[in-house]
């Protein structure tokens, strides 16, 4: 079995949820964005969205729930930086509030109860596998699995005060763990930017305040006695709050393990890593202990397998050498190395605007190497001595390089996949789309990566700068550094291979500034302090020196930090995976691409990814013609826009007043009743139908208002929603104060029972939900007041946003080689504009539709292949084939009648609504007699909707007002939502819902009974 697979205390804290794991849990609510956010009334979306889907057999009533809401919303406030949870953050903090509350309230009923689950779990385990039961000394350590980059210092940020709001024990110290200085002054940084107190750990006491203050120690500091500069472990105590970072590092059973566990024994422990299971597999003698350890102390699990199949970070592309090469092989495959470097670079400078909105970072290439400074061997010497002579190579000897580059992007390289397909096949997608050929390229390589348009290479040992070397080319500025620490045998090998390195006075780091948006530097070659304490969103491009043999968790840590990407909106998501992407000739930029100087490393470093749960094999890439159906073009089919320039935002500003306009007034209605039960008042059952409604005593229970505080919440409210155009003033608050016709506030009569000046607290927090409301009502009126007077219809035209060139298709080669065949074949009729090939497997369908305005369409289940322009889903699958099939059935009916599909993308489409947006998947169009009728389809599940009160299904109304205001009698608007989310479900969660009641809001089933008869009363709907 695997580690993974043995994670009890993970699978007891998902079966509180009535659920067996994350993916059960999360797939209704884990792609939605808006779910990051905190609504008004100050609770996170996520707690709606899991609310929703809790039932009979759960552990964890909705009021618990929304008071572990409470907390981690209140301890994210508390924190400088402004942080949106992703859907596995969330659920970790979740799951420690459970647990810490659980722990906190009784041992001993926590330890029954994980036992008794204990051996439900064991029933499913072999004998050999089995799980043996907690003691109440296992109870006090958590761990967390994070993958790098998945925000794991946030996370113990949060920790920190989540185990001090439960805990009422005694505790001596609060300790972080680091396994490195490095790390320790990044942690130190990263406490200071979020307001928490921290310093480096000395033997100087600080008095009372101790405890609250965090201390920082690397791990090697801790010894059995006292030294001159190490700690006796025993000088701490065993009662600490222990925070270990890097937790994998010793946990193998060694002297590092002991002592940490030391400081805890009775006291409390978080553990951080990203390679559990490599530090665990990689254990020799006491490899069943550790795995009983862990299995029962690891809370969350979100290594990388998840974060990688969620779309979290860069792809990546292993571009392996399979056997020794010869040298010219060799050339050709560090030549397409760097050219896929240079192609990465060149995208980021030609095509700045784009990079901005995806939050790319100026391309790096880094070669590492696997032992440390100190003691680096002539072997890894030898191996960064050769990176050297090639780049040397390379610069100097110009007609040899640009014949090799002709090579590679001719797939000539010689280097063959197991398919007998040459690995750089479609990795220049962007260069071939540029028409640039290879002498220009070499010049533009020598400029935009070595900084010089000729020359030679040097070394410089920049004294003054802890070992480094600089690279440059002539007088051009440095390129890159080498930053191992100078030995005299690095100098010696430098010698023997002809290098030029000289030695000059340098104070300003090359290193140390390879993040600032001023760095030249664009190859970074060093050791593995890169896999921790150091970190940068501008890795692209790696190289493994000398790694991957015996190292499986450093390269794991190194590979995580050069996946790390920000993602549009800083969703830390490819744009491929959630449809916003970028086209295919740019997502090389949202790739990490590896190469390795020994074959035998690169298989190594293959199945380090697969023990993560990441199957790798070759990539097979190809892209894909995409015909355009121009019958459309005579017959000014309408879309809707709205006028260029005419943005809300850029052309006024308003400012924030009272007002009894009751379109915004009605709206600012909020509901106390779950608060209240969670503060512990009693509330009767019927509250949903027989709410008490409140109004504030303006000159008693307002006069204690915080008319500061008031107006900072809203300051900081309207940032977050990005009101940039509206002004507020402080004085506008007093005109609030005074009247109480703008608002409905239900709540229980003793909510706002004044016992003891905190209860006013509760006056203050309603009373800012309120005014958050009233200014989010406030801004959407504003906004449609100006906006409706400035839409528009335009002509479809050729440069329309949603019109899609190509598509680009990757899948791995290993298990794929019929799809394969097939996309070569498809790929060639398209060329020759024929759309009659289709592939139709169970994974992967091409196909086309008659109405669609481009073909063919694709769609595939295997999360292993990747298409962009995003495909369609199934629900979007479906929708297309139901309506060709409608057509075909009712042909006498249409006879006369034209209609049009298309796709609208997200983003660049046809958007609604100011908050996030809704871009309805599909717009059709209908031309019958004089008449256009244009309506929006979106194909979607509804099972997190609010039925009732859903602004994707009020749009079947309001786009009616925008019809109307348009005044073009000839062209009629209409939205629908194909739920394929079945009625019996919703009936789950709401109550006494119909199908008529759905189809009054244009919300039609393709699923069930009317699964045959939906686009027929669409179309009725539409027409009649």
């Amino acid at each position: 079995m695997k580690f993974n697979e043995k994670l009890v205390l993970n699978s007891y804290m998902f079966s509180l949820f009535g659920v067996k794991d994350l993916e059960e849990l999360s797939r209704s609510f884990k792609e939605e964005t808006r779910n990051e956010k905190v609504d008004e009334e100050g609770v996170s979306m996520f707690y709606y969205a899991i609310s929703s889907r809790l039932f009979d057999d759960t552990k964890i009533d909705k009021i618990k729930l929304l008071e572990y809401d409470e907390n981690i919303v209140r301890h994210t406030k508390n924190l400088k930086q402004a942080i949106k949870w992703k859907y596995f953050q969330y659920l970790t903090l979740l799951f420690t509030e459970i647990y810490l509350d659980m722990y906190c309230s009784s041992k001993e009923t926590l330890l029954k109860n994980l036992n008794e689950y204990v051996k439900e779990f064991n029933e499913a385990l072999p004998k050999k596998e089995k799980i043996a039961p907690f003691e109440l000394k296992n109870l006090n350590k958590l761990a967390f699995w994070n993958a790098t980059g998945s925000g794991k210092t946030l996370l113990m940020h949060i920790n920190i005060m989540q185990f001090n709001h439960y805990n009422e024990s005694k505790i001596n110290k609060t300790i972080l763990i680091t396994p490195n200085a490095g790390l320790s002054s990044q942690h130190l940084k990263e406490f200071e930017s979020n307001g928490l107190e921290a310093e480096m750990f000395s033997e100087e006491s600080r008095g009372l305040f101790e405890k609250e203050m965090i201390e920082v120690l690397e791990i090697s500091k801790l010894k059995e006695s006292k030294g001159e500069t190490t700690f006796a472990v025993d000088s701490f105590g065993d009662d600490n709050l222990v925070f270990i970072d890097e937790g994998h590092r010793g946990a193998k059973g060694e002297e590092w393990k002991t002592n940490r566990d030391a400081l805890s024994a009775n006291g409390f422990a978080f553990e951080y890593s990203a390679t559990f299971g490599q530090a665990i597999a990689s254990a020799t003698k006491k490899r069943g202990e550790l795995t009983q350890e862990y299995s029962k102390s690891i809370l969350f699990d979100y290594s990388y397998k998840y974060f990688k199949n969620d779309g979290f970070g860069k792809d990546y592309t292993i571009l392996n050498l399979k056997e020794e090469p010869s040298k010219e092989l060799e050339y050709n495959y560090f030549v397409g190395a760097l050219l896929s470097f240079y192609q990465q670079k060149k995208i980021f400078r030609d095509n700045p605007k784009k990079m901005r909105t995806y939050n790319i970072e100026n391309p790096l290439m880094i070669f590492v190497g696997g032992k440390v400074s100190q003691s680096l061997s002539k072997q890894e010497g030898s191996d960064i001595t050769n990176i050297l002579k090639f780049l040397e190579k390379f610069i100097s000897q110009k007609e040899l390089s640009k014949q090799s580059i002709r090579k590679v992007r001719e797939n000539r390289s010689g280097i063959l996949t197991a398919s007998n397909i040459d690995i750089f096949t479609g990795k220049f997608d962007y260069l071939s789309s540029i028409n640039i050929d290879e002498n220009a390229i070499y010049q533009d390589m020598l400029e935009l990566i070595f900084n010089a348009g000729s020359g030679i290479l040097h070394l410089e040992e920049l004294k003054g700068c802890d070992g480094e070397i600089g690279l440059k080319v002539g007088e051009g500025d440095y390129f890159g550094v080498i930053n191992i620490g100078i030995t005299n045998d690095f100098k010696k090998l430098c010698v023997e291979q002809k290098l030029d390195l000289r030695t000059k006075d340098f104070n300003e780091s090359l290193f140390l500034n390879i993040n600032e948006k001023k760095s030249k530097i664009s190859m970074l070659i060093g050791s593995r302090k890169f896999t921790e304490g150091w970190s940068s969103w501008r890795v692209s491009t790696m190289g493994l020196l000398n790694m991957g043999k015996s190292e499986g968790a450093q390269v794991i840590q190194l590979f995580g930090r050069g996946v790390r990407l920000k993602g549009c909106d800083m969703s830390l998501k490819r744009s491929t995976f959630y449809g916003k992407g970028l086209e295919a000739k740019y997502l090389n930029m949202e790739i990490l691409n590896i190469f390795g100087l020994k074959a035998n490393y690169m298989e190594e470093f293959r199945k380090y990814l697969e023990n993560e749960g990441v199957q790798n094999s070759e990539t097979f890439d190809i892209n894909l013609p995409v015909l355009r159906d121009d019958r459309y073009k005579d017959k000014h089919l309408k879309v809707l826009r709205l006028k260029d320039g005419k943005q809300y935002k850029e052309n006024k500003i308003d400012e924030l007043e009272y007002t009894q306009n009751s379109a915004i007034t009605k709206k600012v209605v909020i509901n106390l009743y779950a608060k209240a039960q969670v503060i512990g008042l009693s509330v009767s059952s019927d509250y949903a139908q027989n709410a008490d409604t409140y109004k504030f005593d303006t000159r008693k229970e307002l006069s204690f208002l915080d008319k500061d505080k008031l107006f900072l919440d809203l300051i900081a409210y309207k940032n977050e929603k990005s009101y940039f155009n509206l002004n507020i003033n402080k004085r506008a608050i007093d005109a609030f104060t005074q009247n109480s016709d703008w608002y409905v506030l239900e709540a229980p009569k003793d909510y706002f029972f004044i016992s003891k000046f905190s209860d006013f607290e509760r006056i203050q927090d309603a009373f800012s939900v309120l005014l958050k409301k009233y200014v989010d009502e406030f801004y959407k009126y504003h906004k449609n007041s100006f906006e409706k007077d400035f839409m528009e219809y335009r002509e479809l035209d050729d440069n329309d946003a949603n019109f899609v060139e190509e598509y680009k298709v990757s899948c791995e080669e290993e298990g794929n080689s019929d799809l394969i065949e097939k996309l070569k074949i498809l790929k060639e009729r398209l060329s020759n504009n024929d759309l009659e090939y289709k592939i139709d497997l169970s994974y992967f369908k091409s196909f086309v539709s008659s109405k669609h305005l481009y073909n063919p369409l694709l769609f595939k289940e295997q999360k292993k292949i990747k298409i962009s322009p995003i495909e369609l889903n199934k629900g979007e699958m479906n929708f297309v084939e139901d309506l060709e099939l409608y057509l075909e059935k009712n042909r006498a009916t249409y006879e006369n009648d034209e209609l049009f599909l298309l796709r609208n993308k997200s983003k660049v489409g046809i958007g609604f609504f100011e908050d996030g947006g809704f871009y309805p998947d599909f717009i059709m169009w209908i031309k019958k007699d004089d008449k256009q009728y244009i309506t929006f389809i979106d194909p979607k599940g509804i099972r997190n909707s609010n039925p009732r009160n859903d602004p994707k299904m009020e749009l079947a109304t309001s786009i009616k007002d925008i019809e109307a205001e348009l005044g073009d009698t000839n062209t009629v608007l209409n939205s629908f939502i194909l739920s394929n989310t079945s009625l019996s479900t919703l009936n789950e969660l709401h109550t006494n819902l119909t199908h008529q009641f759905f189809e009054n809001k244009n919300v039609l089933f393709q699923v069930g009974s009317h699964k045959n008869s939906y686009i027929g009363v669409m179309f009725d709907k539409i027409l009649s």
